[in-house]
């Protein structure tokens, strides 16, 4: 009989959305540790010295041209041969933060690079040190001014988390295709899937606009 049959697909909904809950995991992991270590090589390549500001920007350069699948490939297959081991989901997260970190590192340094001289001759003004201004004064207008750029990096992290399935991880897409070869309907389970990706991304951009508007 042919035709689309979804019972048993719905039967294995409540499995489907625990990979749900391992994709959002891995992604929020990743976009907070790459937004720690973006912010970090912003300022470094700005206010570091010479050979630190060269590091940051060589950092960059290499991780946004290059796949970020053959950088977690390199994580997972290359480092254990100088006795680096990670488990298959700490390999994808690491890969991630990294190329995540060299992406948003350009996203808050042009914001940061914006900021008005006025800002920091009031920062001088009062005492302030470079620490304290970027804490209190420069990160604070940066981030709220960057944060349609680092949503639209967070959304395509949650996408491209789906490679994250060809090293074993059982995320949503990881544990699609384990029902794909259990039931043999890939029809629907590929369109269920594709539905609770856009569910993901929706409320994703909800919690963005309200961090928008509050900040």
């Amino acid at each position: 009989m042919t035709g689309l049959h979804y019972q048993p697909v719905w039967r294995q909904l409540p499995y489907l959305l625990g990979g749900a809950a391992e994709t959002v995991m891995l992604t929020v992991m990743a976009f907070a540790g790459g937004l720690a270590l973006a912010i970090a090589i912003a300022i470094a390549r700005r206010e570091a010295a010479n050979p630190l500001r060269k590091a940051a920007a060589g950092y960059v350069i290499f991780f946004t041209n290059t796949p970020q699948l053959s950088q977690i490939f390199a994580i997972f297959y290359c480092l254990p041969l100088l006795g680096l081991t990670f488990s298959p989901f700490l390999s994808v997260l690491l890969g991630m933060t990294l190329n995540a970190g060299a992406y948003m590192a350009d996203i808050v340094g042009t914001e940061i690079a914006s900021t008005p001289v006025l800002y920091h001759e009031a920062a001088a003004t009062l005492g302030l040190g470079w620490r304290h201004t970027y804490r209190h004064i420069i990160l604070p207008r940066a981030l709220t001014r960057a944060t349609r750029g680092l949503e639209n990096h967070f959304l395509l992290m949650l996408l491209g988390s789906s490679m994250a399935s060809i090293f074993g991880v059982e995320e949503l897409t990881g544990r699609a295709y384990n029902i794909i070869a259990l039931t043999f309907r890939s029809i629907e389970v590929i369109s269920v899937v594709a539905v609770l990706y856009v569910v993901l991304s929706l409320v994703a951009a909800v919690v963005f606009a309200r961090l928008w508007r509050l900040a």
